[in-house]
């Protein structure tokens, strides 16, 4: 596997893209409940998007997963990312507090290409949820392992490995939209609708005050290269109530989702009830009231 995704990475980016974006068309209109979540997800989010954007927004799936072995098996990221110096000097500002920072990735264009970009200039601990695959766990954490970039398995390792980073007053990485496990988690809106929401972002910014980040990179056309976006979600301390927590990290994930929509992973079971969880609650609208303090892109 490893040879093969060298051999992968070897294409120029702009013709993975275009083999990604026709694989990914194809496999959202196979039958199935992948497709069909793709367009019920987009269109509960966007109810007034076109065909031509579901297309996109299958293609751009398709493009984020052939990206993979391009960012893997790459030693040196070459690729433009732009407006990275401006997002990263906000970075460096946050971090000189001494508290470290929180940087969210949400599911959105190419999250692959931030870790190794920002841990080429300081020291990042990102976590990831490890398959359950023995051999591919130790396959992906190697790939994506790299000089000043930790990968923390979500677990209670993991967990420790970012406490031990942020009181380091280093920053870390998390995919905000991944779905917990039932009973870490709670029901937060995200598109009106409630969505199972992780509690560890609250509780690692309750333990250590960390300003909260997210940082994403839009992906350019015919492998341009990337868009830096950087949003500030919270500068100060988050609510005490995790719903409340999490209603205000989802809303800052749909403004950055509103830059470009075709772009997010539709097509990931957002929605699911995870065995444990219980029941969505009825999800309060004072709970959006909040809204990010500053934005930068």
């Amino acid at each position: 596997m490893t040879f093969l995704f060298w051999l992968i990475s070897r294409l120029p980016l702009r013709v993975l893209h275009a083999i990604g974006g026709a694989l990914g068309l194809l496999v959202a209109r196979l039958p199935g409940r992948y497709g069909r979540r793709l367009k019920e997800n987009f269109l509960h989010a966007y109810p007034d998007a076109t065909e031509a954007q579901l297309a996109e927004a299958a293609r751009s799936t398709g493009r984020m997963i052939v990206e993979m072995p391009y960012f893997w098996s790459r030693k040196r990221i070459t690729v433009p990312l732009l407006d990275f110096d401006e997002g990263w000097a906000e970075v460096v500002r946050l971090q000189s507090r001494g508290k470290g920072v929180i940087i969210l990735t949400p599911h959105f264009g190419c999250f692959e290409v931030l870790p190794q970009s920002l841990a080429s200039l300081r020291p990042l601990t990102a976590l990831f949820k490890p398959p359950h695959q023995p051999w591919l766990r130790d396959f992906v954490e190697r790939m994506r392992t790299r000089p000043n970039l930790a990968m923390a398995p979500a677990n209670p390792r993991g967990v420790r490995m970012l406490v031990k980073a942020l009181r380091r007053g280093e920053p870390i990485g998390i995919l905000p939209d991944q779905v917990p496990s039932g009973g870490e988690g709670t029901w937060a809106p995200f598109f009106g609708k409630p969505a199972y929401t992780m509690t560890l972002v609250h509780r690692l910014q309750q333990m250590s005050g960390a300003p909260v980040i997210i940082v994403t990179a839009e992906r350019l056309p015919r492998g341009g290269g990337y868009r830096n976006h950087l949003r500030v979600v919270c500068d100060g301390m988050l609510p005490e109530d995790p719903s409340a927590a999490a209603a205000i990290i989802n809303a800052s994930i749909e403004e950055v989702i509103s830059v470009a929509p075709t772009q997010y992973l539709w097509g990931y079971n957002r929605y699911k009830t995870p065995a444990g969880a219980g029941k969505p609650d009825e999800v309060a609208s004072a709970a959006t009231a909040s809204t990010p303090t500053e934005t930068h892109s």
